[in-house]
């Protein structure tokens, strides 16, 4: 680390002196890259989607971020806590899976419980 010296030291000083002096100015204005990290720390996880499900995800992440600043895995997590929450604020944890066969019954089921609420 270069050495602080006032001006009138410097007069004497060599190149290599006073360019290590503006290395260490540089180095302390230096402002970190990029965005700064979330407050929630994600892990990544491959998700595959249908082109209708990507297309209804660009959207509310278009609509979304004209408010605030979210990220599509944000998004994601909110929908998983919303439907946690629909079926564990019920007492439909045994009943709801009770004849499912596909995802789409899933669907059903769930907008009949968002329709009860």
């Amino acid at each position: 680390m270069a050495k602080r010296r006032s001006a009138e030291d410097m007069s004497g000083s060599t190149f290599a002196d006073l360019y290590d002096i503006q290395e260490e100015l540089n180095r302390q204005q230096t402002k970190p890259l990029g965005r700064p990290p979330k407050k929630i720390k994600r892990s990544p996880t491959t998700v595959h989607l249908t082109k209708e499900e990507k297309m209804m995800l660009n959207r509310l992440y278009l609509f979304m971020s004209e408010h605030l600043s979210i990220n599509k895995s944000e998004i994601i997590g909110v929908a998983i806590e919303i439907m946690a929450e629909l079926v564990s604020d019920r007492e439909t944890e045994n009943t709801m899976m009770a004849g499912v066969r596909s995802p789409e019954d899933i669907k059903t089921r769930l907008k009949n419980l968002v329709a009860q609420s």
